[in-house]
């Protein structure tokens, strides 16, 4: 498995494989707060784990620069659900 990569001109989360992308992108609210809207993993590479790592490096980033999260996506809301230690980056809008 290639490793994540954070593309900060796209705002995403990568993983390349085979020529082809996984992806966790965001919006940014100001200077201090990620909005977390949307993941995506090709059909063939689900179930291996690859959401969780975006979803990882994504929080781990965020908490690494100061950010909060907003959690839009449903991937991301299940992920904090499973990884209650990154509560305290989590923001409402």
């Amino acid at each position: 498995m290639n490793p994540v990569q954070h593309d900060v001109a796209a705002k995403k989360f990568l993983i390349l494989q085979d020529g082809r992308e996984a992806h966790l992108v965001y919006r940014e609210i100001g200077t201090h707060v990620w909005d977390l809207y949307h993941t995506f993993v090709p059909t063939d590479f689900r179930g291996k784990g690859i959401a969780s790592l975006l979803a990882e490096a994504a929080l781990k980033a965020a908490k690494e620069q100061g950010k909060k999260i907003i959690p839009n996506c449903s991937f991301v809301q299940t992920y904090l659900k499973r990884h209650p230690q990154y509560s305290d980056l989590v923001i409402m809008e």
